[in-house]
């Protein structure tokens, strides 16, 4: 584990460590809270702080993962709802009720062992995080009333490369915001005496911005009312406390991005070089990448070359017609749902019907608005784009699925043996997986899954690829990169993912991975690359697990 990694861990140790030594105090002020209600000194007043009180223990004891505790603050919580809805005052029941759950309060607080539960998912999200030097800092408003709470908040969101800067009081964050707005704020929504002060400031400091700002609302609460508070406010995303901290920094990253998608790719096929040219340009304004074919018959090399999310194609040119052309398109497996938009001065409906069935998405008539083209064009290709992704993605980690990773293996090795330079194959495969799903259940497998996902996904450098071979097996693309280089990268991530603890109810638990490494110098093609890394692979496995093995140009054995 990294000195960074050590240092987070520790300082959220310290953190939890504090919250455990003061909870005989918040107990006290929630008996406090019930006296004065049983008293009558406050009124209704009095079990509303009695409610918020309680209220706030459970999240934050849930937060910390002191479960038993969170438990029990939850049933004095729905007692306190109870007698707030009620027109009558609480029985004697309802008080012998709230005793006995002070009583079991104060054992289970006495009882708290400060190693159990250490929330040691902190660790996941320093190690997941660790490397963020090609990650522009983002600036976070984070908005809890809650002191420990809000230091924990901090120090995770902190983990994955933003800059945080904390609140606990609204105004202090409305005032920050007219002085430097944040890239994005992170607000709690129940306050102090105020069931939705969080989301209500929020729709008054969205409301004076020309832009709004990226805002993440948390809550213990998931009801339809605060969701739709939430949503009033201008919410980008909602989520329940304990926080998923992984789902939510990568939410935060997704909302502060500033990569801009790839542009769509339109091939325009019309022999009128000036006009299919025009056409060009004004797809190239609206900021797509053209290229233009005016000879019909030379349009597959370019198809091939270019990979175009949509052909813009007239219908009548000489020696191929775009009937015939978008029918000999289309019987080639990789373009069969390729969107394919004429575009002719055609005006006959029974004409323009037939083009339709012979292999058209779509029939726009010359001459054409520039608005139009645009909006026609880019509805057709965003839809394309989307259904390239799920077609060559796995659906539950977003990595490249099998077949996508292999075909990009083949163009890798391609591009690296023309340049001369080295590329490296890893396979990664979960050990003793079957056990996993065996002892906790399938969905706590998924999540094993998805977390070594994005351990790897932030981990790798811009220029690798990811993809998932099947089941709990992973392959990683390293272009430029040595064999010593790709074993030290890969140590780092075996190293990363041990350290990282899996909850399901109350147990943790932690996996390891094996890893075996391939470089192309050592190997003639992706298939002996893909077959050296496998047996690498194999030899991790059967050496003992949770290592990686560097490939010596062995072959004949498979991995079981």
């Amino acid at each position: 584990m990294s000195a960074q990694t050590e240092a987070i861990a520790t300082k959220l140790k310290k953190i939890r460590e504090a919250y455990i030594k003061q909870l005989p105090v918040q107990l006290e002020r929630i008996r406090a809270s019930y006296s004065e209600f049983v008293l009558g000194e406050q009124g209704n007043d009095s079990l509303e702080d009695l409610h918020r009180r309680i209220h706030t223990m459970k999240g934050a004891c849930a937060s910390f993962r002191l479960g038993l505790l969170s438990s029990v603050a939850l049933t004095g919580e729905q007692l306190a709802k109870e007698a707030m809805k009620s027109a009558d005052p609480p029985d004697r029941f309802w008080h012998q009720k709230m005793q006995e759950l002070f009583a079991r309060m104060e054992l289970e607080i006495s009882t708290v062992d400060p190693m159990q539960g250490m929330a040691l998912q902190f660790q996941e999200l320093a190690t997941a995080a660790e490397e963020t030097s090609e990650r522009e800092q983002k600036v976070v408003y984070l908005c809890e009333d809650d002191s420990y709470q809000r230091l924990t908040l901090a120090a995770q969101i902190g983990c994955f490369g933003f800059e945080i800067t904390s609140f606990g009081e609204l105004e202090q964050l409305a005032n920050a915001v007219k002085s430097a707005p944040p890239d994005a704020i992170v607000m709690d929504i129940i306050f102090p005496e105020k069931p939705f002060g969080g989301s209500e400031i929020m729709q008054a400091i969205q409301s004076g911005l020309e832009n709004p700002i990226p805002t993440i609302f948390i809550s213990s609460n998931g009801t339809l009312a605060n969701r739709l508070s939430a949503v009033r406010a201008g919410s980008s995303a909602y989520f329940v406390k304990p926080l998923n901290m992984t789902d939510l920094c990568t939410t935060l990253t997704l909302l502060t991005s500033s990569e801009k998608p790839e542009p769509y790719r339109i091939m325009i096929v019309d022999d009128d070089p000036l006009l299919s040219e025009y056409h060009a340009l004004i797809l190239q304004e609206a900021g797509m990448i053209t290229l233009v074919v005016n000879d019909p018959l030379q349009v597959m090399s370019p198809l091939f070359e270019f990979k175009p999310d949509l052909i813009l194609m007239d219908v009548y040119m000489p020696g191929c017609n775009g009937m015939e052309l978008a029918k000999a398109i289309r019987q080639i497996g990789a373009y069969f749902s390729i969107p394919i938009v004429y575009l002719s001065s055609e005006t006959d409906s029974d004409k323009q019907h037939l083009a339709m069935q012979i292999g058209g998405d779509a029939f726009l008539t010359k001459p054409i608005e520039g608005h139009r083209l645009v909006s026609s064009v880019a509805v057709r290709a965003g839809r394309m784009k989307i259904i390239r992704s799920q077609m060559v993605r796995d659906s539950m980690t977003g990595l490249f699925n099998h077949t996508a990773t292999k075909e990009l293996l083949d163009a890798a090795v391609s591009h690296a043996q023309r340049k001369q330079e080295e590329i490296c194959f890893a396979m990664i495969d979960v050990d003793k997986f079957k056990a996993v799903n065996d002892t906790y259940g399938h969905p706590v497998g998924d999540r094993v899954i998805t977390a070594l996902a994005r351990l790897i996904r932030q981990r790798v450098r811009k220029a690798d690829t990811v993809g998932r071979f099947g089941g709990e097996e992973f392959a990683v693309i390293l272009p430029g990169c040595s064999l010593s280089e790709a074993v030290v990268l890969m140590n780092e991530l075996r190293e990363s993912f041990a350290a990282i603890s899996f909850q399901s109810k109350d147990m943790t638990f932690s996996c390891t991975f094996s890893c075996g490494i391939a470089p192309l110098s050592l190997y003639g093609d992706p298939t002996a690359l893909n077959a050296g890394a496998d047996e690498a692979l194999y030899a991790a496995k059967h050496g003992g697990r949770n290592k990686v093995v560097a490939a010596k140009g062995m072959s004949g054995a498979k991995k079981s």
